[in-house]
């Protein structure tokens, strides 16, 4: 029997119920974060307040950071409009992230009902994305970092070139050509290279269903391509034009140096990325990859066989990849949960599928036993993973000293209104402190500098710090007023210098 209308619309509202807790639920909680989110944040403010789409960077907040962002922007514009409509803040940065992963999900029903017409599998695979602890953290789907909607850009593209595989006439290659070209651009104006690392396994493909040679053939492939070099090589010709050495800092310290050599003392070993799922960001889900595998083998699931392949060719691919790169971080793998959760997904779906079959077949004597065991498994499977996710997201706290000035601003507007002009002093580059400077200053009414370590404070000066050396030096040079915290961070008066012994 089919479901019916209201029972299909009732299963999609809890599903997106369940969603929205590990993807929205407290999504402004923790303060922009160091490096990357907050260089992303101080770009996408400035374009949204001074309609500069093609800035340097380095102009959020004076005295701020001189370190020049040369990731493309695509996703960046997209952020930029949301802090038009909601302002600059940290919603207005992660939203179109957060959105951007439940696309991703969408995207697997959306699939799954075109080709299987069995949305059930979508749910079972959204459902592993959304409690996959790789995926639902920082640098990912939770905070406004570009790898969640590279993610989607190239899970969209792995399916664009699949339907263009399968189309049958020349219309439809056409369309899922100008599809794929389109989200090819849009992954490399995210990420440059690394937008484009499921080409080999699109490759590998394409020679399994020999098609390779078909395609090389076809006046579409080469103006396709032809499209592609004029969009990405005109940003970088344009950011040339504007800031003379763009274009070889992003080719040497951006791509090559970072695969080559370690950047940044992110060192780790080969199987570093492999070891981290192994290790909780894909658990329990790695367990369910068997299946996957194990059902292209099988004349019975011949339908799933060629997307299974494809997906496993760009998740191995991917991992394999970044594994031969010198520096390796945690946010290298993020493009590889969603056919990760293709497969697991998938997986799960012929689990429960293969479960319900025998559970009807059974003897009624052996029933009671088999619901017993079906609780445990959804006790591991369901309850247990997302369990995991909601503990990390409900108010979330971060531990490191030097990513507290969020918190501490807060407090401030919170609690002290009338403490509008101090000095922040930090170690160094610090793109925390520097993004809620400039947004306190430009729309708030403050008066807040930036200054490097103790050396930029003087008596009479209220400053804000966090690091604890330069703590150590103010107590060492100062007499200190207290006047707000935050943990070990506080904004303190600096009265009468301390006499200095002979």
């Amino acid at each position: 029997m089919k479901d019916t209308p209201w029972k299909k619309y009732l299963i999609f509202a809890l599903f997106c119920g369940v969603v929205y807790v590990p993807l929205f639920h407290h999504l402004t909680w923790e303060p922009i974060h160091n490096w990357d989110e907050a260089l992303y944040a101080m770009r996408a403010g400035y374009m949204a307040e001074e309609g500069a789409y093609l800035p340097d960077y380095t102009r959020w907040v004076e005295g701020g950071p001189a370190h020049r962002n040369t990731k493309p922007p695509f996703t960046t514009w997209i952020q930029a409009l949301s802090m038009k409509i909601s302002g600059v803040s940290e919603l207005g940065l992660r939203l179109p992230v957060a959105f951007s992963a439940l696309a991703t999900v969408f995207l697997f029903l959306w699939f799954f009902r075109k080709k299987f017409g069995d949305i059930r599998i979508g749910y079972c695979a959204g459902f592993v994305l959304v409690t996959s602890m790789g995926y639902v953290r920082e640098h990912a789907a939770r905070t406004g970092d570009q790898d969640a909607p590279l993610a989607l850009y190239m899970l969209a593209g792995a399916f664009a070139f699949y339907q263009y595989i399968e189309a049958k006439d020349a219309h439809k290659r056409w369309r899922w050509l100008a599809v794929f070209t389109f989200l090819l651009i849009i992954s490399a104006l995210t990420k440059y290279v690394f937008g484009l690392l499921f080409l080999p396994a699109f490759f590998i493909y394409a020679i399994y269903k020999k098609q390779l040679l078909n395609i090389l053939k076809r006046s579409s492939t080469w103006l396709s391509v032809l499209i592609f070099g004029v969009a990405v090589g005109g940003w970088l010709a344009v950011m040339e034009h504007r800031l003379p050495g763009f274009v070889q800092r992003v080719f040497f310290y951006e791509m090559l140096n970072r695969y080559t050599t370690v950047i940044e003392l992110h060192k780790a070993p080969f199987w570093y990325y492999f070891a981290n799922l192994w290790n909780g960001y894909f658990m329990p889900w790695l367990y369910l990859l068997p299946i996957a595998i194990a059902m292209f083998f099988y004349k019975t699931f011949r339908a799933f066989r060629d997307i299974l392949l494809l997906m496993f060719l760009c998740a191995f691919g991917l991992l394999l990849t970044v594994s031969f790169s010198q520096t390796k971080t945690t946010h290298y793998e993020i493009v590889a949960y969603p056919p990760l959760a293709f497969l697991a997904g998938t997986g799960l779906y012929q689990l429960a599928s293969i479960f319900l079959r025998f559970f009807k077949t059974v003897a009624e004597a052996y029933k009671i036993v088999l619901v017993a065991a079906g609780f445990c498994l959804a006790v591991v499977l369901v309850i247990q993973p997302y369990q995991r996710v909601f503990e990390k997201i409900y108010k979330p706290r971060l531990t490191q000293n030097d990513l507290k000035y969020g918190y501490l601003f807060r407090k401030i507007e919170a609690i002290r209104p009338e403490l509008k002009s101090f000095t922040v002093l930090h170690p160094g580059f610090d793109g925390q402190a520097a993004f809620y400077a400039g947004m306190f200053n430009r729309g708030k009414g403050y008066r807040i500098r930036l200054a490097e370590g103790a050396e930029g404070a003087a008596p009479g000066d209220t400053v804000m710090v966090c690091d604890k050396n330069i703590i150590k030096a103010l107590f060492e040079k100062f007499h200190l007023q207290g006047l707000e915290s935050y943990d070990e961070c506080f904004v303190a008066r600096l009265d009468t210098k301390l006499r200095t012994e002979d």
